[in-house]
């Protein structure tokens, strides 16, 4: 904790010990004034660390309160530091909290409940909120413990009532999933997700497990308190029969938790539940708290109104069940010790007493380290004690390294406080190396619960879906049934067929069906069995793929003979640079810089794309790869698709590579046509390393001396005009593309491995998902929106793709709203126009932006977290994916709406429904999977395909192209070029049943998975980590599903070891040999002799062996047979 580093010399202040003196007798009323963000926080820990007290810190906005947060997290520690966010939805706006909010509150709540004294910020409309009594929500809090007994049943039951969500697979905070003896739980009270095993009643184990992999992580515990899913349970609601029946209904519905005081025999806030006694109350700025608290009270009041005249028979809250008002916040300042802090003196009503601070904020260095130089040895000279801090370990050693003549005399220290400062009575000073270099502080804070996600499976089928089988064509999946075949029962999927045909698929022959995937809105015909309709559209396929397979091969071929640029290995400087990065690196991240900086050092040109969301880090992997090729020697090309996001490019990559001599420039029209001629003369002279621009780069009086990296961000937004420009450019040069929503050809190129693929699916830094709802025209919803946004300082976006009514749009809103500024931009006005307006809209000279597509990438600004599209229906899936990413990228919650006519098409509905399915943030690959399904691969190599794919689908039409392409590369003859594998019907047969119990895994989803996973299958070790998994995730394997694990593993081994078929029934065994792997005499006389048992041979009809293993338990049979059959594959293998 950075306060225990400096505690003993703040001791030595007079105005400490003033403070101290203040805040130990309880003056309420004091003022201590003169403080800087970082001062106040400091003495939020002071009377943390003095009286050993609850320290409730109340601030304008949720977004202040989180700033101080991140202080006091360095002060005194994470677990010591609590943040209580607001709901972040409107007042009767009937949604509930996004679950991460919940869960933050949840846990703060805990928090305030418990024994441990800790600092808790929060905003004054949280601070104002009713919320359930603590003695209600005290009482929802269970610890279990390893070894005692506790009813399955009735946890299940309470967990459920304290809102928590029973699913099958837990992803995320809140829910809970049972599977026999096992229940899974995410409880806001635990960082990652337990997994607890019954025996009966008794607890027989606590483990941790992982959202992705949904496999234990090895690390058991002793006991757990599950907390609260919901600010209260539905065990304690006393209310009315109309809600009764609500609850009924649904449960914990929509926005349950502005309801508290109708439901609950006890409401309090959040400061009730301290005692008076052990709970300090410091303001931020108390001066503005009124207009805060009218703010909120008028904005309550006027939804109330308008609300109860919409719904006048519904049982309604009134703003006082909701917030409580200024009589509350005087009774307070009464009844509480209060305490004011503020950055200067004003008088107000409750001033008790008053202390300045003798506080200065850190010296404006301005990147330049001579200033800071003298400043720290003057310092030094007058008895200072200085801190330098840092956000990491590599970044404190090279600002060491950049001042190693104060290496023993300045503390530096990881770890960054909002603001440096200096207090002067006892000669502390704090310099913070954002402010040194005058960078903005980012937040750091990551959620406390494991942001993993289970990884989404984009061929996995469902009861409706259309799907290709390979001999049989279109039919539809209508889901899993058991059969029975020669006495053996097995899974089999369904397959439904014109004229009510059907057929059964066991699921050992996954591999011969697909999902049916085509061009968006085509719904195809389903094919009668026995029809010649199907190899007719076989046929057609082949043909073209045939030409389609050449194109790539071609194309492949050229790539890999193409000599390209083998750049040096990673330098010293490569190393101090990555180092200095002021965050930790993502997993994906690391990864993805360590396969493109591999690539570069092979000398075949690299092709690769980086696909992550907006935040997710992919600049600054193009950064280290920009800095590889300028240490090599080689000019790097940054080619962007608007001037704004080449702006935005250009300072960062002149920020991050400031202490290096590297010159950069951009080439864009915010540039004189004077400046622009001298660095076009420097680009082809090599006095430029990395040049930045848009189209700008496509012109002719662009030449480099040696490119030799070039950098595509958002190729999809280049002409076809600048793609052929584009080809020529990177002949010979590395290529790295850099996408969210990569375009569906692009991502094809990825998929077929003649791109490679990185891919960043982990945010750096903890963001709220966007909170996306589809809604008609309705002037008050829209009215709502951009208010609100308003109110809490925000920005919006209003996208309306019309430029002949985006005027009269305007208008209307203007008449909706006569206290928002509004903005226009649009393709139509001059150039210059639209890059003011964009520039006034990013330094929040107006608050709604009513743009056309422009906006769809190139503009970040984090403080526009409200974005309203109007007639979504009518774009792309990935271009409303990058629409909406305009919005969230600060750490506040953002809203997306799009509205919707009263009809629209199914293949629109279809794509706003995906953008609901995934919001969550780093989306941006399943999107481009998911377009390439709705869209198809449209055109592949400029030969048009769609109406193949259409005839057989894209996965089956990707399958043959796959395997001709394979085959090519073999020098395969033709006519084999795209021939289907033979499928065997049944490789193996045994005497038993084998298949996955429902009463063992209850979804069909997770049954077909399984079996698929087996089916790819390569080795024993996999079939035994597959068997330890499910005895994690759903217990003990019952006899059926281990016969299935055996069998496939059986098939598994039958193909390696070469055989046709094997059959075992009572323990006696035939082994039938493909007639083009016989084993040589000699090795077959070897391999008898290996065998434990006496062997017959038969060769009337085809070559077999038989043997018998006489063993009562099939497990020992199995065993057994499976030693037999790497025997013979041994023997094989050598003949």
């Amino acid at each position: 904790m950075f306060y225990n580093k400096i505690s003993s010399v703040i001791d030595k202040s007079d105005f400490i010990q003033d403070f101290d003196n203040l805040i130990k007798s309880q003056t309420a009323g004091t003022l201590v004034h003169n403080l800087n963000r970082s001062a106040k926080s400091l003495l939020l820990a002071r009377a943390f660390q003095i009286t050993g007290k609850n320290i409730v810190f109340v601030t304008a906005d949720d977004k202040v309160a989180e700033d101080y947060l991140e202080d006091l997290d360095l002060l005194v520690g994470h677990d010591s530091a609590y943040f209580l966010p607001d709901y972040e939805v409107l007042p009767y706006e009937q949604r509930s909290p996004h679950y991460l909010i919940r869960a933050q509150r949840i846990e703060t709540l805990t928090a305030a409940v418990s024994y441990k004294p800790a600092v808790f910020t929060v905003s004054v409309r949280s601070f104002l909120r009713k919320i359930a009594a603590k003695k209600i929500f005290s009482k929802n809090i269970i610890n279990i413990k390893k070894g005692e007994d506790v009813n399955p049943d009735v946890l299940i039951s309470d967990l459920v009532g304290m809102g928590y969500e029973n699913q099958f697979q837990v992803s995320k905070v809140g829910e809970l999933a049972r599977r026999g003896g096992i229940i899974d739980i995410f409880s806001p009270s635990s960082h990652k997700p337990v997994r607890i095993e019954f025996f009966g009643d008794e607890i027989e184990s606590i483990r941790v497990f992982s959202v992705s992999s949904q496999r234990s992580t090895g690390e058991e515990l002793d006991s757990i308190t599950l907390i609260p899913s919901r600010e209260f349970s539905l065990h304690d609601i006393e209310t009315s029969e109309q809600l009764w029946e609500r609850i009924h209904k649904n449960g914990f519905y929509e926005g349950i938790e502005l309801d508290a005081s109708l439901l609950l025999s006890s409401v309090e806030t959040f400061t009730d539940y301290f005692d008076q006694e052990n709970c300090l109350i410091f303001w931020d700025e108390y001066q503005f708290f009124s207009s805060y608290l009218n703010e909120i009270l008028e904005e309550t009041t006027n939804l109330f109104q308008k609300i109860t005249h919409k719904y006048k028979k519904r049982i309604i809250p009134k703003p006082d069940d909701i917030f409580e008002d200024d009589k509350y916040i005087s009774k307070i300042l009464t009844s509480r010790s209060t305490f004011f802090l503020s950055a200067s003196f004003q008088e107000f009503k409750g001033i008790t007493h008053k202390l300045e601070a003798p506080v200065t904020s850190q010296t404006n260095m301005q990147g330049t380290l001579e200033l800071l130089d003298q400043e720290i040895a003057a310092k030094l000279q007058d008895g200072y004690r200085i801190f330098l801090q840092s956000d990491n370990k590599s970044q404190s050693k090279r600002m060491a390294d950049l001042l190693p003549h104060f290496e023993d005399q300045v503390d530096f220290s990881i770890g960054v406080l909002q603001n440096g400062l200096n207090l002067s009575d006892c000669k502390l000073a704090i310099y913070t190396d954002h402010e040194i270099f005058s960078r903005y502080k980012r937040k750091r804070r990551q959620t406390r619960f494991s942001k993993e996600e289970a990884l989404v499976d984009y061929e996995s089928l469902k009861p409706g879906d259309y799907v290709v089988h390979i001999d049989h064509g279109i039919g539809i999946y209508a889901g899993l049934k058991k059969l029975s075949v020669d006495g053996n029962t097995i899974e089999c999927l369904t397959l439904r067929y014109a004229g009510n045909d059907v057929v059964y698929v066991p699921t050992f022959q996954l591999s011969m069906v697909s999902k049916f995937v085509s061009e968006e809105g085509i719904a195809p015909a389903i094919h009668k069995l026995g029809s010649k309709k199907w190899e007719n559209a076989k046929s057609r396929a082949r043909k073209q793929i045939e030409l389609v397979a050449e194109d790539l091969i071609k194309l492949y071929a050229e790539r890999s003979l193409r000599k390209g640029i083998a750049f040096d290995a990673d330098n010293t400087w490569q190393q101090e640079m990555e180092d200095s990065f002021i965050y930790e690196d993502t997993p994906d991240q690391a990864s993805a810089a360590k396969e493109i900086k591999a690539d570069m050092e092979n000398d075949t040109p690299m092709e690769r794309l980086l696909c992550g969301d907006v935040g997710f880090g992919k600049t600054e992997v193009a950064i280290r790869a920009a800095f590889k090729a300028v240490m090599s020697g080689w000019q790097v090309a940054v080619l962007v698709p608007t001037t704004l996001l080449a702006e935005q490019h250009f300072l960062v990559f002149k920020e991050r590579l400031a202490q290096y001599p590297i010159r950069i420039s951009m080439f864009s029209r915010f540039r004189s046509q004077s400046n622009l001629k001298k660095d076009v003369v420097k680009l082809a002279a090599g006095q430029i390393d990395i040049a930045i621009g848009t189209h700008r780069l496509f012109s002719k009086d662009i030449k480099y001396k040696k490119l030799g990296l070039l950098i595509i961000d958002e190729e999809h937004r280049f002409g076809v005009r600048h793609k052929d420009k584009l080809r020529k450019m990177k002949s010979n040069v590395d290529t790295l593309y850099m996408s969210a929503t990569p375009i569906p050809r692009t991502m094809y190129m990825a998929l077929s491995k003649l791109k490679e693929l990185s891919l960043i699916r982990t945010s750096p830094k903890a963001r709220l998902p966007i909170r996306t709802v589809i809604v008609p025209w309705d002037k008050d919803v829209i009215k709502d929106a951009i208010a609100r946004e308003v109110d809490r300082g925000g920005q919006v976006f209003f996208v309306h793709n019309r430029v002949q009514t985006i005027d009269s749009i305007v208008t209307e809103l203007r008449k909706l709203l006569p206290n928002v500024t509004f903005g226009v931009g649009h393709g139509q006005l001059p150039e210059r126009q639209l890059e003011a307006v964009t520039l006034d809209f990013a330094h929040h000279k107006f608050d709604v932006l009513v743009a056309t597509t422009i906006i769809e990438s190139g503009i970040d600004i984090p403080n526009a977290n409200t974005i309203i599209v109007n007639r979504s229906d009518m774009f792309g899936l990935a271009q409303l994916y990058q629409i909406r990413g305009r919005v969230g990228r600060s750490n506040r919650r953002a809203y997306a709406y799009l509205i919707i006519p009263p009809k629209m098409q199914e293949d629109a509905r279809r794509r706003l429904e995906t953008l609901i399915e995934y919001e969550s943030l780093g989306s941006g690959y399943q999107i481009a999977m998911r377009d390439m399904e709705l869209r198809g691969a449209g055109s592949l190599l400029g030969t048009k395909q769609s109406g193949v794919i259409n005839s057989i689908g894209f996965n089956y039409y990707n399958r043959l192209l796959s395997k001709a392409i394979e085959n090519i590369q073999a020098e395969k003859p033709k006519a084999e070029w795209i021939e289907d594998e033979p499928q065997k019907l049944e490789r193996i047969r045994i005497e038993s049943d084998h298949y996955f119990p429902e009463s063992y895994i209850s979804s069909e989803k997770e049954r077909l998975e399984i079996y698929r996973k087996m089916l790819a299958f390569t080795s024993k070790e996999q079939y035994e980590a597959l068997e330890q998994e499910l005895k994690d995730r759903f217990g003990s394997v019952p006899e059926q599903a281990n016969t299935a694990i055996q069998y496939y593993k059986l098939r598994m081994l039958t193909s390696k070891a070469g055989l046709e078929s094997l059959k075992m029934k009572k323990g006696n065994v035939i082994l039938e040999f493909e007639n083009k792997k016989l084993p040589a005499r000699n090795k077959m006389m070897q391999l008898v002799e290996r065998f434990k048992y006496p062997v017959k041979f038969d060769t009337i009809k085809n070559f077999k062996m038989s043997f018998e293993i006489f063993k009562d338990k099939d497990d020992i049979r199995f065993q057994l047979l499976e030693k037999s059959l790497e025997i013979v594959e041994y023997y094989l293998s050598i003949s």
